[in-house]
């Protein structure tokens, strides 16, 4: 039993503490001079407050930072979006469209107002 605890429970244990949110205690019980079980107890650790990067995220330097072929490739995945029809003048064509998709992206409050979904077709 010894080299159970040492080889494989000990090490479990200081792996699951060490590796994830939890912390692991183990009882051995006993009748006479043989152990004839274990009991787990679990307790979550006090998350410690995570120092977050900068998680708000400045858009207007994002506008600014994205490139003209930046800007045409996702002009071309939004043009699609069946969301952004309301965009749309009249008859307009998909190449049309993204042309000028392209150019709203180039107006930083244009930008924002389509970073949503900027998002779902994969910038960022």
């Amino acid at each position: 039993m010894y080299d159970f605890k040492k080889y494989v429970l000990d090490i479990a244990l200081k792996q699951v503490n060490e590796h994830t949110d939890i912390t692991v205690k183990v009882e051995q019980h006993k009748t006479g001079r043989t152990i004839t079980g274990f009991s787990f107890s679990f307790k979550q650790k006090k998350s410690a407050a995570k120092p977050t990067k900068n998680t708000e995220i400045n858009l207007e330097e994002l506008a600014l930072k994205m490139t003209v072929a930046q800007r045409h490739l996702f002009a071309n995945k939004l043009c699609r979006l069946p969301e952004l029809g309301k965009y749309s003048q009249g008859t307009e064509g998909f190449d049309q469209f993204a042309i000028r998709i392209a150019e709203m992206l180039q107006d930083v409050d244009k930008f924002k107002e389509l970073y949503p979904y900027l998002k779902k077709v994969g910038y960022m």
